[in-house]
Order: structure tokens, then C-alpha cells, then sequence
């Protein structure tokens, strides 16, 4: 079935959902398990691949994130990741394994301090939206049109200067900051009009706010993408956010 074919439907209360709003927008348009429940990789990758996403992207964030997780990063077992979601022994009911959207938030994994629209691990709610947080992040573009890397990257420098002034127990090194870049890559590769073009903030609204893909603003996914551009963006980013 087509993506946009896809219906919006919001999760109810029981549903269980990422702190990332991409993952959650792909469940509430049924593309991954709409309960949040016992999604495959397979499932996964094949919504990456929908919206768009590099293919090898896809494969590579798929491979780390259905390893069992360990909090051992120096030394993990074999088959397990600190950056991995799944508990040990974690299949469905064919002997396949699968993850929860909530265990993406899981502590040392791939979530981070510093995010876009969720506070710190420590200092309140890290799954669901901070609307003070959403609301200063609307108003960071110097073109209030859209989103531009440039403007990202001069916000995550300054979220970064006040985390670490208010956050004494910031985790934020250099695998986070790269996990945060390559975030905000994603969505200019996927959202996108082009690195000059930037993301539309309708776009923006759509999936910040609604967990929404945003199909009634005009987007469409992309028919081509590579990981070296993604890698490039990401990078540009990081520039901007030194």
C-alpha cells in the first residue's frame, strides 16, 4: 500500500511511543505496529525505505537498534550493543525479534541529552514533547519559511552552552553529538527541499507536533537518497553547532 494511503491516526493512551517524533509518525500512520508493539526489522526498514530514507541508512540504524542493549559499552557481550534496544530473548510469537517504541528512550542507547523537544534525562519528562522546548524551537529559523542547517546548528550550540550550565548530569559526548546531527540531517534529507532549501516549518509543525508525516502540507517522499549525502549534512551541522 502507498504511503499516502496511509490514514493519521493518532495513539491512544495505551499505545507506546518513542521520544523520537519520526518513529512515532510512522506508527500513527500504520506503517510500523500503530500500538507501538512488537515491531520487526524488517517493518522498520521497509517504513524507513517509504519515507524515503538512504536504504543503507536504513539498514545500518536497523542493525544497531534490534541488538539486544548492554550497558557495557567498553566490553559487550557478543550480539548485544550499548546502543541497542531490545532485551534479551525479546521475540514475537514466530521466533522473530522485535522492540517497543518506548525502549528507544532507554537509558545508553541512541537517545541523548540536549534534544530539540524533550528535556534532559535528569531534569524532567525525556519521551513526550516540552512545549517550551517545541515553541523555542518554531521560533530559531532567521527565515521564518523554513529550516535551514545553518539555523539548527547555531541552535543546538546554544541549547548546548545552557544544558551544560543547567544540567549537571549532562551526558553529551561525541557520539551524542554526531547521533544529534545526523537527527537533524535526517530530516533535511527526508523533509528537505534541497541543503539551501531547507525544511518547510510546516513540515516541521506537522511531525513535531502532530507525529505526523506531513502529506497534507505538499510533501512527498523522496524516490533517491544516499548515505553519503546524509553523512555530508550531518557534518554541516556539526560545523554550525561547533
Amino acid at each position: 500500500m502507498a504511503t499516502a494511503t496511509r490514514e493519521y491516526h493518532r495513539g491512544s493512551p495505551t499505545d507506546l511511543r518513542a521520544p523520537c517524533p519520526v518513529l512515532n509518525s510512522l506508527a500513527n500512520h500504520g506503517l510500523i505496529s500503530r500500538s507501538g508493539r512488537d515491531i520487526t526489522k524488517d517493518s522498520l526498514l521497509a517504513a524507513l525505505n517509504e519515507i524515503g530514507l538512504a536504504s543503507s541508512a536504513g539498514k545500518l540504524l536497523c542493525n544497531i537498534a534490534f541488538k539486544v542493549h548492554t550497558d557495557d559499552a567498553k566490553n559487550p557481550p557478543p550480539g548485544t550493543a550499548a546502543m541497542g534496544f531490545r532485551d534479551p530473548d525479546q521475540v514475537n510469537d514466530d521466533g522473530v525479534p522485535v522492540l517497543n517504541l518506548d525502549q528507544v528512550g532507554r537509558a545508553h542507547a541512541m537517545e541523548h541529552d540536549i534534544s530539540l523537544t524533550r528535556r534532559d534525562r535528569a531534569l524532567g519528562d525525556h519521551m513526550r514533547l516540552d512545549e517550551a522546548l517545541y515553541e523555542r524551537l518554531l521560533e530559531c529559523p532567521r527565515e521564518k519559511k523554513a529550516f535551514r542547517i545553518w539555523d539548527l546548528g547555531r541552535y543546538r550550540k546554544v541549547l548546548y552552552a545552557e544544558h551544560a550550565r543547567d544540567n549537571p548530569q549532562l551526558v553529551f559526548g561525541v557520539h551524542q553529538q554526531a547521533s544529534a546531527c545526523l537527527e537533524v540531517a535526517a530530516m533535511q534529507c527526508v523533509f528537505g527541499t534541497g541543503s539551501r532549501g531547507g525544511v518547510p516549518m510546516e513540515y516541521y509543525e506537522a511531525v513535531f507536533r502532530d507525529e505526523r508525516l506531513p502529506f497534507e502540507e505538499g510533501w512527498r517522499p523522496r524516490k533517491w537518497m544516499f548515505l553519503v549525502e546524509l553523512v555530508g549534512v550531518a557534518l554541516c551541522v556539526s560545523f554550525w553547532a561547533l
